[in-house]
């Protein structure tokens, strides 16, 4: 990175940079999931992969439909609160086979070496770990598997690969369409909290039906494709070889990620043996799921709920768009916390203020920085709220321009403005 940039970047961005190279070297796997028949293109990635810093948004795919998916049935209470924090929930039905390996007691001396990093990427999950957990052990799966996002992702929903994987499980797009993520202008089921959990468990528990139910192969398959991993089993079978995990020729990036995820066994278990502090993180829920009937502004939502838009954000991850989605399933995630208090100021919200943002249809000729000119915003807010990566925009495509803060007094001005525009 050159001078020049790093001098156009806050303290806390420069941060977050270092953050993230920091976890790609530490943790992050370089190898992304890949469909069988893209092996040769993902693998041109393996030197370059890194994450994304969570303000970066990718451009929105062309609209396939609303989304129409319903979240699964919350069972998660069953076990909320029934020990003092998440941790000792989740070692008691820690079920992967364990071998202290050389790849796994390398890894546990790197997790040694840096406790302070692995404390941290473990936080980052506590918005979603109580959920994630739920969901492992209604499907009666070995709870290690609630882990995979801290080495997907570091559980940043807005992780995107090179080879383009998006999410704390970090999907390829054509594996997406495999296991039924929906994708929109609107919404991209890979960054969506819920979905994409639902997701990823369906596809762990495929492979590990597809390789006879051993789980090092399925979380190989998980990582390289299962292609790879079948092509590996049979050039040992061909040669009298074993075919276990261990003794596959995997390429190095995936013989290092199934390591990663026995070693965090480990440390989870015997957290004071590895030099670790444990985050708190208690075993209760940190957000529940509303229906809100409707279409909603996040800037609106966040006022409702006495919250943050970026904490909405963030659980919300999915919405392509300031936003909810015109049609489909009307839902949104709020802090446990927030439940109440929202659903009673959205009861009273008069219909016609829950969109505070303008949507306008691009005209021929219209540039991002003329439209950003007119509506007194900036370029970089019409970027971030659209999930644009550059300013090439296009005639007949909708664009959202957020809304200034304001008080009540003016909402009739932005419904007015919302209403020329579209």
């Amino acid at each position: 990175m050159s001078v020049q940039i790093l001098k156009t970047l806050s303290v806390p961005a420069i941060a977050m940079v270092v953050s993230a190279i920091f976890t790609h070297h530490l943790l992050v796997p370089e190898i992304r999931k890949a469909d069988d028949h893209v092996v040769d293109q993902w693998e041109n990635f393996l030197d370059s992969s890194h994450l994304v810093p969570m303000d970066h948004f990718p451009v929105p795919v062309p609209d396939a439909g609303p989304v129409t998916a319903k979240p699964p049935a919350d069972t998660t209470l069953s076990r909320e609160n029934d020990s003092g924090d998440i941790w000792t929930r989740m070692r008691s039905r820690f079920n992967l086979p364990r071998e202290m390996r050389p790849l796994v007691e390398s890894r546990l001396d790197r997790f040694r070496k840096y406790p302070r990093h692995v404390e941290q990427l473990l936080h980052q999950g506590k918005p979603y770990l109580f959920y994630i957990l739920g969901r492992v052990e209604e499907r009666g799966l070995p709870t290690e598997l609630a882990l995979l996002p801290v080495i997907e992702s570091a559980f940043d929903p807005y992780a995107r690969s090179p080879a383009g994987a998006m999410g704390i499980w970090q999907f390829m797009p054509a594996t997406a369409r495999h296991v039924g993520l929906r994708r929109s202008g609107w919404y991209d089921g890979r960054r969506d909290i819920i979905d994409a959990t639902e997701a990823a468990l369906d596809y762990l528990t495929e492979l590990h039906r597809r390789f006879d139910g051993d789980w090092l192969l399925a979380l190989a398959a998980y990582n390289a494709g299962g292609g790879r991993v079948n092509k590996a089993i049979r050039y040992n079978r061909s040669r009298g070889e074993p075919v276990d995990f261990w003794n596959l020729p995997l390429p190095s990036e995936t013989r290092d990620y199934v390591p990663k995820l026995i070693a965090l066994g480990y440390v989870i278990s015997d957290p004071e043996r590895y030099n670790i502090r444990l985050p708190v993180i208690d075993n209760s829920r940190y957000f529940n799921i509303v229906d809100i009937g409707g279409q909603i502004d996040l800037h609106v939502a966040a006022r409702l709920a006495e919250t943050s838009v970026e904490e909405l954000q963030r659980l919300n991850a999915g919405l392509n768009r300031p936003i909810t989605p015109p049609a489909g399933t009307h839902r949104l995630i709020v802090p446990v916390a927030k439940k109440k208090v929202f659903l009673q100021r959205l009861a009273e919200l008069p219909p016609d203020e829950r969109i505070r943002a303008i949507r306008y249809r691009i005209r021929q000729g219209d540039t991002l920085s003329e439209i950003a000119r007119s509506y007194q915003t900036t370029v970089a807010s019409l970027r971030k709220a659209n999930r644009l990566e550059s300013n090439d925009i296009f005639a007949g495509k909708l664009l959202i321009i957020p809304a200034p803060d304001q008080d009540e007094d003016s909402s009739d001005a932005t419904h007015t403005a919302m209403m020329h525009a579209g």
